[in-house]
């Protein structure tokens, strides 16, 4: 809310919040007339309730953030003014920073900057977070969110399969928190398998050179089917991966063979895919 580009309209959805959330965001909305406060009456979980909240919005330009990220206070006015400065970009994002429960960085992340570059690397992981800046009638034009648990990826896949020119700033100007249980640190093999879903449709529009896929509602349910044994051991292996990649080589080399143990085709591929978008991002 404290942004050195004031001339807001502050859209919040509660999704049926537990604790007191509701309560201290009334107290914002009367302090703050750019607020306008919703609740979901049922959980509705993430890409409905951003779908809503879309309908909701009356300006031209749209901007999202999660309740427990930070912005950079130069956030809004900066991905605004590189729209205006570049009319041919339809859509922007930026770097940004990993932060725990106390605000300490866990991580940077660099983006690609180009939409040559966004487009090259697009289908290892995606090239652009759900912290981008568009214009509303982009979602108009193109569709809302579909797919909840890889929703931003699979719209930036759409956009790309339109030719929709997109791009990163290069300024860490948005903080992603992860807290433990939160829908970053918790999708786990789920996201994983969606994410292979949106690859495939995105492959499939390539294929046929086309902007239409075959997403339905059956396929999209059956994607989200995995059994007990199957998420204890993506678990494993992603325990072991994390101490992986948070030592040094020399020292963490131990646990990469037991990450790929536990769940050889997913983990296998996340590396590739990792490897494969830092190479082909420096090209």
């Amino acid at each position: 809310m404290l942004q050195t580009y004031a001339n807001l309209e502050i859209i919040v959805v509660d999704d049926c919040s537990t604790d007191n959330t509701f309560a201290i965001l009334e107290k914002l909305a009367k302090e703050d007339k750019r607020m306008k406060l919703f609740k979901n009456d049922v959980n509705k979980k993430i890409a409905e309730t951003l779908n809503f909240a879309l309908t909701q919005a009356t300006g031209k330009y749209i901007a999202r953030m999660d309740g427990d990220d930070i912005s950079h206070p130069k956030r809004i006015e900066i991905l605004y003014n590189f729209l205006q400065e570049n009319p041919e970009v339809k859509l922007v994002g930026s770097n940004v920073l990993s932060i725990d429960e106390v605000d300490n960085v866990l991580k940077k992340s660099t983006l690609p900057e180009s939409y040559e570059t966004i487009k090259k690397v697009a289908l290892y992981t995606s090239p652009i977070l759900h912290i981008w800046m568009t214009y509303k009638d982009i979602y108009e034009k193109y569709g809302n969110y579909r797919i909840a648990g890889a929703e931003d990826y699979d719209f930036i896949l759409r956009l790309i399969s339109n030719n929709v020119k997109l791009a990163n700033v290069q300024e860490y100007i948005y903080s992603v928190r992860i807290r433990k249980g939160n829908t970053v640190s918790s999708m786990g093999l789920v996201q994983f398998k969606l994410s292979n879903y949106v690859r495939k449709l995105y492959k499939e529009r390539i294929r046929n050179n086309s902007c239409i896929d075959s997403f339905s509602l059956e396929e999209y349910r059956q994607v989200l089917k995995t059994n007990s044994f199957q998420k204890k051991m993506f678990g494993l292996s992603s325990f072991f991966l994390r101490k992986f990649l948070i030592r040094k080589k020399k020292e963490g080399i131990i646990y990469l063979p037991l990450a790929i143990l536990f769940s050889p085709f997913y983990q296998g591929q996340y590396l590739i895919n990792r490897f494969l978008y830092k190479t082909r991002s420096k090209n």
